[in-house]
Formats: structure tokens, sequence, C-alpha cells
């Protein structure tokens, strides 16, 4: 067992297939977690509710938190991460698929360098896991990562492992729908920690029409908050607010083919 905790957020949409397979990718790491916490506030289907039962069952470093109070994403997030209970928190979604080899390449990074954030790149598959269809590259070091964060987001969420204190300290996770992760990196950086991208595939994300999930007036909104929000911690300049802004905003108000050509192409 090591000194990490995983955060892994299940909707009632989750599939309880890739749930299990997302699980199981953790239970299989060369060095395993010492607790899975399962966060959900939601009311769960009952193929979902079995699913997480049997997990929390047959294993015991599993465990399950349901806040029903919790706002988003952001909100189940913070809940669950004040659970955890390790120094060092990995994160994952409930498609995701772990390399056996994920925590043993991070947490070096961790503990052995000044590095309080760690991600890396990740695969993207429909279908075949082993047949990955594209893959979201982010920038490796400090300064790449700096460099990106006023217009475009520089971590995989599901790909990160980080330093629970630190990023409680900043404030953790809150209530931004579609930024969330944005959010909290750019109140990290603005608070002075230190983040770094490992030069390898850590992390296999099942993904379905991105085009759908990644559009519309609302996501268009969120992008102009958060927008605002990089301004407002300094890390944005006018140039790069309107980069952002323009790089950005058309593409969420394009017809769901479109975006999902666009996202093919430039990835994200």
């Amino acid at each position: 067992m090591s000194n990490i905790s995983v955060l892994l957020p299940t909707a009632a949409t989750s599939d309880p297939d890739g749930l299990q397979r997302a699980h199981r990718s953790i239970t299989e790491q060369t060095i395993p977690p010492a607790e899975i916490i399962l966060v959900t506030n939601q009311p769960l289907t009952e193929d979902i509710e079995t699913t997480i039962s049997g997990l929390v069952n047959t294993h015991s470093a599993t465990e399950h938190e349901h806040f029903p109070d919790a706002q988003g994403l952001g909100g189940v997030l913070q809940e669950g991460l004040k659970r955890c209970s390790e120094p060092f928190v990995a994160r994952m979604d409930a498609d995701d698929i772990s390399h056996p080899e994920r925590f043993a390449a991070q947490l070096p990074v961790l503990t052995e360098t000044e590095s309080d954030i760690v991600g890396s790149h990740l695969a993207e598959f429909r279908e075949d896991s082993e047949t990955p269809e594209r893959t979201r590259e982010v920038p490796i070091s400090h300064g790449e990562i700096s460099e990106w964060m006023p217009w475009r987001c520089p971590l995989n969420h599901p790909t990160t492992m980080f330093d629970r204190e630190v990023v409680l300290n900043v404030g953790g996770y809150r209530d931004f729908p579609m930024m969330e992760d944005w959010d909290l990196w750019a109140r990290c950086l603005a608070a002075g920690l230190q983040f770094r991208n490992i030069d390898q595939i850590l992390v296999r994300a099942k993904i379905n029409n991105l085009g759908d999930r990644r559009g519309g007036v609302d996501y268009a909104k969120a992008e102009i908050q958060m927008a605002r929000r990089l301004r407002e911690l300094g890390i944005a300049s006018r140039r790069d607010t309107l980069q952002h802004l323009c790089l950005r905003i058309p593409p969420r108000l394009l017809s769901s083919n479109t975006r999902e050509v666009i996202y093919q192409t430039f990835v994200r």
C-alpha cells in the first residue's frame, strides 16, 4: 500500500462495466493506493448502485461517500477531497483506465521534486481501449504549463495527482460548472504551486460524441466566466483574454458535427 488516495466521482449515468474496469486499473497498480473513494451526489440507478456496493464489499480499501447536498461536480469533488485521508490524491473518472505504472511514475515527482501537482498525456478511445483515436498532449514543464494557463487548460484532469494539503489550502474545488479543474489549477498557479506533466500516456479515457458534450451557450458562458477569473487572478493579460475568447468561444457555438471535427483536429 501507499500514501495515495484515489478520488473517483461516479454519476447516475456511469457505465457499470466501465466503472469496474476503472476500479480494476487502480487496484492493479504496481503501487496500489491506500484508499479508493467513490463519491456521488445524485440518485443512482440500480445497476450502478449494485456495482458500487460490489466494489466496496469485495475490496477493503474502497469506500463510497454520498453527498446529496454537494453542488455540481466541483462540490462533490471538494467533499470527497476533504474525506481523503492520505497526503497525495490521484484523480480518475468512472470511464478511465490507468496504466499499471501510473502511480509509480507520479508519486516520485511529488515526493522527490518541488512539484505539487503532476499530470500526464491522455489517450481517448471509443470502443477498444487498446486502439485510442487520439492523444490529448499537454505541456511538460512548469514554465510551459504557466504559459498555457491564461488561455487553455494545461492539465488533463483525470490524470492528475497532487498534494492534498496544499490544494485544500488554496480552497480546493469549487462549483464552477464545466471549468472545475481549470479554475482550481489557475488558483493553484496564482498561489505559487508548482506543476509538472509526465511525458507519457498514463491514462486512457472512453469518449462518445465530444461535439455534443463540449458545446452550446452554457459552455460559451463558462468560457467567458473562466476568462474573467483568469484576469482577476492576474494570470491573463488583456491580450491573453482576447486570444482565449477568440479561439474558444466560436467553436462552442458551432454545430455538434463541426465541433467534433475541430476537436479531433486540434484536441480541446
